[in-house]
């Protein structure tokens, strides 16, 4: 995601951070600098507000800098202070969407679902860029507000709240900015050397610190072992051993697909229609409609190339999609990757289904023939992977869909809910 730096009075804000939600809340800070190698950047933020804690990234090589203040966490502080006023009262705000002009080129938007930013709900750019996500993302319902610049109270938002961006900057008393927390800090650790030395004898020596540091070096034990299979899985496909070609390869990544699989919003209800169902893969988008009250004349004088079934109760539009491949992969081994990943989706408050794809067989021979030899049998294993994710966007869930060899294959909304399909592939 790029980034956007802007002054306000004297602080230099920056929007565009990767945010990634934290499921360790004793140990926030070293996950949050786990996930920054992985990852590979060098500039990070905390925050955590109520039961929601994140890490916000970005990169030097960039252009952000030690100290740039994150313009979304100190947003998000003020609005988990002050709640926002919906539904008759003023109350906490745990879902909501936020849009703010900047300066008169620039504008500001904010997505954050049950109390964490969206994977790509830290953005800048212009008024009309800002406009399609806000009215794209509240097309997918469940949130409680919308907080935003005057101008956009006629654009037909329940609840709104007008708010300019310099009204959400938590201040101290006599009205000065108070946002040193949510500056960026280098996302590395503190030097090793004797002090630390003297510290880490020191914690040996007491029980319960002295357990925590076993549990860590086992954790490094872990990691260590991962690393060696996946290296191994990188020397295995450098020799060209597998003949198989991988699947995986031609497939974009997860998030790459979840950015793309978004309902147009004037196509929801086009001409007066129901959208009832609407369905993306790495090859198209599919809109269904059924008539309601409204008339083929309408939904043809919007989309011309919908094609109508012949009782004229229903629609379908489908247009191509092309999308970057994710490119080949070492694989992670199943035992590796398999269990953390339904501890990811458990932290969301989804329950995955996750099955084991039968290898391919030789296909039956006619009668007479001779029976051909079975397939080349891959040295991956397949797992199918299904969610239903409800209103929670696909981008959340991709979000979390980061292992080596995971990739969605289809992505379905019907009646306010997503089900979202898609494939393991692992050692």
């Amino acid at each position: 995601m790029a980034i956007h730096i802007v002054p306000i009075g004297k602080t230099s804000f920056i929007c565009g951070l990767f945010w990634q939600s934290l499921s360790r809340p004793r140990d926030l800070r070293a996950e949050a600098l786990a996930l920054a190698r992985k990852i590979d950047v060098d500039l990070m933020v905390l925050r955590k507000e109520h039961a929601a804690a994140q890490a916000g990234y970005a990169s030097s090589h960039d252009g952000a800098q030690r100290g740039m203040v994150s313009l979304a966490a100190a947003v998000a502080r003020t609005v988990a202070a002050d709640g926002a006023y919906y539904d008759s009262r003023q109350q906490p705000a745990q879902n909501w969407l936020g849009a703010f002009r900047l300066n008169d080129t620039s504008w500001a938007y904010f997505a954050m679902r049950d109390g964490n930013f969206l994977p790509n709900g830290d953005f800048a750019g212009s008024r009309e860029e800002v406009l399609e996500r806000l009215h794209g993302d509240y097309g997918l319902g469940g949130w409680n507000v919308v907080l935003g610049e005057p101008e956009l109270a006629d654009q037909g938002f329940h609840n709104f709240n007008a708010k300019r961006i310099d009204e959400l900057l938590p201040r101290r008393p006599g009205r000065r900015f108070a946002g040193g927390l949510y500056a960026l800090r280098p996302a590395v650790r503190a030097p090793y050397g004797k002090p630390l030395a003297l510290l880490s004898l020191a914690a040996l020596l007491l029980g319960g610190a002295g357990f925590a540091a076993w549990q860590q070096h086992q954790a490094r034990l872990d990691e260590e072992e991962r690393a060696r299979a996946m290296e191994a899985a990188r020397k295995r496909l450098g020799s060209g051993a597998q003949a198989v070609p991988h699947p995986w390869r031609s497939q974009p990544l997860p998030a790459v697909l979840a950015a793309a699989c978004l309902p147009v919003p004037r196509l929801m209800a086009a001409g007066g229609w129901a959208l009832s169902e609407f369905q993306c893969t790495a090859q198209h988008i599919s809109y269904q409609w059924a008539r309601a009250d409204s008339s083929v004349a309408y939904l043809l004088a919007q989309v011309p190339q919908a094609q109508v079934d012949l009782g004229g109760a229903s629609a379908r539009h489908t247009l191509p999609l092309a999308l970057a491949a994710g490119g080949d992969e070492a694989l992670a081994p199943a035992s590796a990757l398999l269990t953390p990943l339904l501890g990811r989706f458990q932290l969301l408050g989804l329950e995955p289904r996750i099955v084991l794809r039968p290898r391919p067989s030789a296909p039956q021979p006619l009668p007479g023939a001779v029976a051909l030899p079975p397939p080349p049998a891959p040295a991956w294993q397949t797992y199918s992977l299904s969610v239903q994710a409800g209103a929670m966007p696909p981008a959340v869930v991709a979000a979390i869909l980061t292992d080596p060899g995971t990739r969605l294959e289809k992505l379905t909304y019907r009646a306010g809910e997503w089900t979202i399909e898609g494939v393991i592939y692992a050692n």
